[in-house]
């Protein structure tokens, strides 16, 4: 199952409607429905917000859901990576990044010498 398919699920068995939870999570009819078509995943902190509203948590929201991936996802100082199947957490500092970020602003600067 995966995330937005769930969290519909969520949705529709609490009986809130879209508009509610828009209301009641402070954020776009247009963001739940990406959400629920998976379309974009929420943030940890609006996955926090989704568990609240419906009177759950973070680890049975992310049970047994598919292909989740989260870039460096912290929820409130703890890490849920093991909750879900086929969890990725993508390490932003990784070696390859830094020397990736490196090498572009050399080709930065080497264009820029170029229009002077």
């Amino acid at each position: 199952m995966t995330l937005g398919t769930k969290l519909r699920n969520y949705r529709n068995k609490k009986g809130i409607s879209l508009e509610k939870l828009a209301h009641e999570l402070n954020i776009s009819k247009a963001a739940i429905g990406k959400w629920e078509s998976d379309k974009s995943i929420p943030n940890s902190e609006n996955l926090l917000k989704i568990a609240d509203c419906f009177e759950t948590d973070v680890y049975e929201l992310l049970k047994n859901v598919e292909n989740v991936n989260f870039g460096n996802a912290k929820f409130k100082g703890h890490s849920y990576a093991g909750y879900a199947e086929n969890f990725t957490v993508n390490n932003t500092t990784s070696p390859e990044l830094i020397e990736s970020i490196v090498d572009n602003q050399k080709k930065i600067t080497v264009l820029m010498e170029f229009q002077k």
